[in-house]
């Protein structure tokens, strides 16, 4: 990266190519990633709109909002993820994940890697529950 005093960068988020195993309807894991330093990545529902995922989920993962006990349970709340390294990181520096979004169009799943270094290659769940 180059530029002058004061700019901003635009950091590439993951790097590697991200292989998307479909386990189940309601199970994804996905390979073959690691999140650069200073960088954010999404994970995205299959169909979305809104600025397009750097990785979209298969269409066969099609969560819903759902209704509990008279309340409606969001996205945000019925899915869930874990982030694993996959090789020996020493002290591994997981990410930050959160969520965001109301609809299956706008939801998104956010990592922030806030380190100086990348990530090890990332072995990551997505998992939507009911």
């Amino acid at each position: 990266m180059s530029g002058t005093a004061g700019s901003t960068f635009q950091v590439m988020a993951f790097t590697g190519v991200a292989t998307v195993h479909p386990v189940s309807d309601r199970l994804v894991r996905i390979t073959g990633l690691s999140l650069a330093a200073g960088a954010d990545g999404t994970i995205g529902l299959f169909g979305a709109s809104g600025g397009a995922p750097d990785v979209t989920l298969p269409a066969s993962f099609n969560p819903q909002p759902y209704g509990y006990q008279g309340a409606t349970v969001t996205l945000q709340d019925a899915v869930s993820t874990l982030c694993n390294p996959v090789q020996n990181a020493g002290d591994f520096l997981a990410p930050i994940i959160t969520k965001t979004g109301t609809t299956h169009a706008d939801f998104r799943i956010n990592f922030h890697n806030s380190f100086a270094s990348a990530t090890p290659n990332l072995e990551i769940y997505v998992q939507f529950h009911e």
